[in-house]
């Protein structure tokens, strides 16, 4: 649990760049070689056949090839319709991944033995009548060789003279079609058309023609446009699908794709800056990677790229003048409301240079060019500069708002000027005088090149108030910038300090790991040191890196052994996190041996965690007398929650976890927390996966999951994955289980992580028991032992021992499992937990020679009152003592302990299970329906369900967004795939399933 507290994205594997043959990036999951493949129109590129976040768009493409391929029937009645069946138009911002896309489907036409034709926009050639049909007819001599005698004339004259050399637009549609037609005989043609909007109006107006005349034919479109510039023709006759940016999960593995993945606050400034688009994912990353993070300016946006720049900004520099600079003023000031953008400008109008202010002024001097006219003057000065940015396509005017197209617009706008016009700009609104003052001390910090004690005085107020509102990533980061500008070293190192703490609190360890580099370089204090030493502990303690956060933490904790005693409990308590999750001896007997040389200490969550993470077997009586007394305190500072949950969670006190960390859950989530958020989720999904609340520990999953994208965690895709693959498991889906583990698993080595290893080792045993693979169950969880008996992990490996002894008696190895209990219970007090002690009941039971000691065994471990808290425990058991009354040959006592396992196993969702189980009920003489519940909301995935929750308290699309971070269309379109799943058709149905 320890390594769950602070977990986050980890690396996925694969490559997911490939450059596509337009010269465009592609970018996708899971690659895949072409095989010589290769395209007609062009030589096709290795491509990507799994891309991130486009499930939906591939299922699209899919449906389109079926058609082609006769496999879906048709209802389509009149041309359009038709050609609407056959058409599909991809639309999306430049770099969002049309043309990986477009790629995707070209393989898989070419795969099932179709045929791809390519055209290619381009906007040097769109005044070119028919320059798209003469690349559709490229090779010629190939295209036209077995076209009919009387078409190549009319084709060939098209191309040399226009429609009217052809014979008129219906005769040059006509032979068209015919070799369309022709082409399509070996097998489905594609027509793929990638930047529609820069195909030339001819081709256009006679593919849109043709398309409608197609209809019996095997003949598709696939287009992709930009959604400005959008051409009409199309509109009618397609069927369209809108691509979006990606989410912050698939951007964070995307990221983590790369060869040098940003991290720290860089990769949260790339998230943020990209917004959710491939290419500039890609971009900003790669720029970043080249720059010196000790000289860049924190809250800077980070340059864009050439090509980002003419993608998104492609017209700005024939923009006219005031145009460019009320775009800057309003890129700078990132106020989208005009009335607001009024009232702090009062005119559109900048100085014409940086002559117009004093060097270190922060308000226009005297003789500015600068008149303040007041908001309506302002807003009918501005109208014709407006119009012309709008019609340029760079932002969108409605209702007095004012939008960027895409957060690339607004950067490169800034990207675009000067860096004196910038200062001139920030200057110009920090003098403003009812400026926000925490806008006022950024603009002034963004104006600031040297060194300004004044300036990082108001940065840091800056930063105080944001932390006791929450915003713990933004402290951190207003901070950095007051280290930045503070002339004086202590004031820098302790800046440094401060901002490490809330970038800890913020969840972000690359960034505190940063910072506290920072602070190596600078501090000259002991204490600074040390405290610098805490934080990059924290930092390493969400990483496999065990031995070098184990050596930072001591560091802290002996340093101020004797100065600062109150300090050592923060330091044993991270290290705690350590231990637990490495599973290592040397750590724990480190830790419990300076905690017991320190003075008592009245108990605390830190007191609680370091003897519940580090002997939650030996010292299980004392450290739940501190439990007791920590979580009864009424003043418990805000990290106490996730230790305190942590400690209940490990001494097997699992309805106590869910309440702390389900407590503290909701405390984040009220806060900008979003690394908090992702470890206290995944804990908590963890807790209650164990009491029995699965599609809230689905829903838990997903949530750490979105929650710790931006983080660039190491542990949390390892744990949430490991946890999903075991959710899978239970619900009967095997295939989505070890596949889910094995993506979990591929580039992480779990031996020096035993708290991973042994969960992995128990979930692919639950994915074995679901196919009923008893041997492949035995293989995985006999590894949670050593040869001699001891456990693998000093904690979790005995929660396998039940398990381990039902596998054993199914394929005859008794013994083998008899003497690795015998063992391990020679390792265990004689008190334990409840739980533990009905799973070596079980266990016990199941081994037994002695009849009548077995049933007393498996009885208690069945119905024992305290087992409810563990309910798939207890309905394993329930079905273990069932199974073994019926084949001693006393079916009626059977009936009573298969009777509450089925209904348990069917309550879970557990479909595997209560199938056998109905079996054997079936076998006592009792006729057993289908299953009489089915959780259906099992069948969701963890966002639908996150999504379904809040729709069934009554929130609207808009107010789940804001919740978790998503556009409303997007919550919308989750809400629409779920209900077909609930079998309901409208959001007040879903209360009878929530």
């Amino acid at each position: 649990m320890a390594g769950v507290l602070m977990e986050g994205i980890g690396r996925q594997v694969g490559r997911l760049l490939h450059r596509s043959p337009t010269g465009r990036v592609a970018l996708g999951l899971a690659s895949s070689a072409a095989g010589g493949e290769r395209r007609v129109g062009g030589p096709m590129s290795p491509v990507q056949t799994r891309l991130l976040g486009r499930d939906q768009t591939l299922n699209a493409i899919d449906t389109l090839l079926d058609r082609l391929r006769g496999e879906l029937s048709t209802d389509a009645s009149g041309p359009e319709a038709g050609a609407a069946e056959r058409t599909l138009l991809l639309l999306g911002e430049p770099g969002i991944g049309k043309t990986s896309l477009l790629e995707v489907a070209a393989r898989r036409v070419n795969d099932q033995g179709g045929q791809t034709r390519w055209v290619v926009g381009r906007p040097e050639e769109a005044g070119l009548a028919f320059s798209g049909f003469d690349t559709l007819l490229q090779p010629r001599h190939s295209a036209l060789a077995d076209i009919d005698a009387e078409d190549r004339p009319v084709l060939e004259a098209a191309l040399r003279g226009g429609e009217a050399a052809a014979g008129g637009t219906l005769a040059l549609a006509g032979a068209l079609l015919r070799v369309l037609s022709r082409w399509a005989e070996p097998g489905p043609l594609l027509v793929i058309i990638d930047d529609l909007q820069w195909l030339d109006q001819s081709t256009q107006d006679l593919l849109s023609l043709c398309a409608r005349r197609l209809q019996g034919e095997p003949v598709g479109f696939l287009l992709a446009s930009r959604p400005a510039g959008l051409p009409p023709s199309w509109m009618r006759q397609s069927t369209r699908h809108r691509l979006e940016d990606l989410d912050d999960v698939q951007a964070a593995r995307l990221l983590e794709s790369l060869a040098v993945p940003p991290q720290g606050r860089t990769r949260r400034q790339v998230m943020r800056q990209a917004g959710g688009n491939p290419l500039a994912l890609v971009e900003l990353a790669r720029a970043a990677a080249t720059r010196s993070l000790s000289e860049e300016q924190v809250g800077l946006e980070l340059p864009l790229t050439e090509r980002l720049e003419q993608l998104f900004a492609a017209d700005l520099a024939a923009l006219p003048e005031p145009t460019r600079r009320l775009l800057l003023l309003a890129a700078v000031a990132d106020l989208p409301d005009m009335a607001a953008m009024a009232e702090i400008l009062g005119d559109v109008r900048l100085p014409d240079s940086q002559d117009a202010y004093d060097n270190d002024a922060t308000a226009p001097a005297p003789g500015a060019a600068l008149v303040l006219a007041g908001q309506t003057q302002v807003a009918r000065a501005a109208d014709d500069a407006w119009s012309a940015a709008e019609k340029a396509g760079l932002l969108t005017l409605h209702q007095g708002v004012i939008r960027f197209r895409h957060p690339l617009v607004r950067s490169a706008v800034l990207a675009a000027a000067p860096f004196d016009q910038r200062c001139q700009a920030h200057r110009l609104i920090a003098a403003v005088p009812d400026l926000d003052e925490d806008r006022r001390a950024w603009h002034r910090a963004a104006a600031t090149v040297t060194a300004d004690e004044a300036v990082a005085d108001a940065l840091e107020a800056t930063a105080e108030r944001a932390r006791r509102r929450g915003g713990y990533a933004a402290a951190a980061m207003t901070l950095e910038r007051a280290a930045q500008l503070s002339p004086r070293t202590d004031d820098r190192v302790r800046r440094l300090n401060a901002a490490a703490e809330f970038a800890m609190s913020a969840g972000h360890p690359r960034w505190v790991a940063e910072l506290t580099s920072a602070v190596a370089a600078d501090a000259d204090t002991a204490d600074a040191r040390a405290e610098a030493d805490l934080y990059a502990g924290w930092a390493l303690a969400l990483t496999s890196r065990h031995d070098e956060a184990m050596d930072r933490l001591m560091a802290a904790a002996d340093a101020w052994a004797t100065t600062r005693p109150e300090s050592v409990f923060d330091a044993l308590g991270t290290a705690a996190m350590v231990a637990y999750t490495s599973g290592d001896a040397r750590f724990r007997e480190a830790i419990l041996d300076r905690y017991r040389r320190l003075s008592p200490h009245a108990p605390n969550a830190c007191t609680t965690w370091i003897l519940g993470g580090c002997d939650p077997l030996g010292s299980r009586d004392e450290a739940l007398a501190h439990l007791r007394h920590a979580a009864s305190q009424d003043d418990k500072p805000l990290g106490a929650w996730s230790m305190l949950g942590a400690a209940a969670w490990a001494l097997d006190e699992t309805e106590m976890a869910v309440q702390l960390l389900g407590t503290m859950l909701e405390i984040y989530r009220q806060a900008s927390t979003a690394g908090g958020n992702a470890t206290v989720a995944s804990a908590y999904a963890m807790a209650l996966f164990e009491a029995g609340r699965w599609p809230a520990a689905l829903a838990g999953v997903g949530e750490a999951e979105r929650a710790a994208a931006a983080g660039g965690l190491e542990l949390a895709t390892v744990s949430n994955q490991i946890l999903a693959g075991a959710l899978a498991a239970v619900r009967g889906d095997s295939r989505r289980a070890r596949q889910t583990l094995a993506d979990a698993t591929h580039d992480f080595d779990l031996r020096g992580t035993r708290t991973f290893e042994v969960r992995a080792r128990q979930a692919s045993a639950l994915a074995a028991l679901a196919e009923g693979d008893h041997h492949a169950a035995y293989f995985h969880l006999s590894r949670l032992f050593h040869r001699d008996g001891s456990p693998l992990h000093f904690h979790s490996s005995f929660h396998g021992l039940a398990d381990l002894a039902a596998s054993a008696v199914r394929i005859g190895r008794s013994k083998e499992a008899q003497a690795t209990l015998d063992a391990a219970m020679g390792q265990l007090p004689a008190k334990t937990s409840l739980r533990l002690h009905l799973i070596l009941c079980r266990a016990r039971g199941i081994l037994a020679d002695e009849a009548a000691h077995a049933e007393d065994l498996l009885r208690e471990a069945a119905f024992n009152p305290g087992g409810d808290q563990w309910p798939f425990e207890r309905a394993l058991a329930l079905a273990d003592l069932g199974e073994w009354l019926r084949r001693r040959q006393r079916p009626a006592d059977a009936r009573v302990p298969l009777n509450e396992a089925l209904e348990l196993f069917q309550g879970l969702g557990a479909t595997p299970w209560g199938t056998r189980t109905a079996a054997e009920l079936r076998a006592t003489g009792v006729d057993t329906a289908e299953a009489r519940h089915q959780d259906a909301t099992m069948e969701l995935t963890p966002q639908q369900l996150a999504i379904v929750q809040l729709a069934a308290q009554g929130l609207s699309n808009k107010e789940i967004a804001a919740r978790l971070f998503l556009s409303p269309r997007t919550v919308g379109f989750h809400l629409n795939r779920a209900f077909p799943k609930l079998g309901v058709t409208s959001r007040f149905q879903l209360r009878d399933f929530v």
